[in-house]
C-alpha cells in the first residue's frame, strides 16, 4: 500500500464524489481552464452535471454503514483499498495548496465567447469548435 500511496501522492491530482463542487473547482483552478465557448451556457451546462447529471449514482446503490456484515466483506476484500482511500482523502485536503490564491470562480476568470456577437478570443488564440451535425 505504501508504494500506491506514493504514486498517488507524486502523479495525481485527486478528487472526491463525495466532494464533487471542491473537486471540480480545484481542477479547473489547477489547470487553468476557463470559459472560452459561451460562458452562460457552459455555466448552466456544469451546475446541471454538479447537481445530479452523469456524476450521481446514488440511485442505484444502497449505503453500507461501518459495523455492517456488508461492510465487514468488502473491509476485507479491498483491505488494500481501504487505507488507500482514506489516505487519498487526507490528500485532497492537502492538496488545496496547489491551488491557494486562485479565486473560487476561476472558471469565469477572463473568459472569453466565440459564439457571442461581437466574439472575443482569448490573447493566446483560440479554435471556436463547429456545431456537431448528426449524420
Amino acid at each position: 500500500p505504501q508504494s500506491g500511496m506514493e504514486v498517488v501522492r507524486t502523479k495525481f491530482l485527486v478528487g472526491l464524489m463525495s466532494k464533487i463542487e471542491p473537486t471540480m473547482a480545484r481542477v479547473e483552478k489547477f489547470f487553468r481552464m476557463t470559459y472560452h465557448v459561451n460562458p452562460p451556457n457552459q455555466e448552466a451546462c456544469r451546475e446541471r452535471i454538479m447537481s445530479g447529471g452523469s456524476n450521481s449514482n446514488a440511485s442505484n446503490k444502497k449505503p453500507v454503514s461501518e459495523g455492517d456484515p456488508a461492510w465487514d466483506l468488502l473491509a476485507r476484500q479491498n483491505n488494500f483499498d481501504l487505507p488507500l482511500y482514506k489516505y487519498i482523502e487526507k490528500l485532497f485536503d492537502e492538496q488545496a495548496a496547489f491551488v491557494q490564491g486562485l479565486p473560487d470562480d476561476f472558471r469565469k476568470v477572463d473568459g472569453t465567447c466565440c459564439k457571442c456577437t461581437p466574439a472575443t478570443y482569448p490573447p493566446e488564440g483560440f479554435t471556436c469548435p463547429q456545431a456537431v451535425k448528426n449524420q
